[in-house]
């Protein structure tokens, strides 16, 4: 679980990185990967403060983690039951 935690952050800095530098046109599927992403739309265009900045950013981040880690934890109860069930 740790592992996918740490993923689904990487993977939020990364939709991050290429939303700031406009590299990418994102669009519906960045919240594929990303479904806090859409927090973005949140922040304005011209925020007021850099803390708006971080504090938007860093809940996204920490939400796209506990999303990965919630999915391998639900994937893992799964498994297991599946497992269980077969013994």
């Amino acid at each position: 679980m740790i592992a996918s935690f740490v993923l689904g952050m990487a993977v939020a800095l990364a939709v991050y990185l290429l939303w700031i530098s406009r590299a990418a046109n994102l669009s519906a599927a960045v919240l594929v990967v990303c479904p806090p992403f859409i927090l973005s739309y949140a922040i304005a265009a011209a925020p007021d403060s850099t803390f708006a900045v971080v504090l938007g950013v860093g809940t996204i981040i920490f939400a796209n983690g506990c999303l990965y880690a919630g999915v391998a934890a639900g994937i893992y109860a799964a498994v297991t039951a599946l497992k269980k069930r077969k013994r």
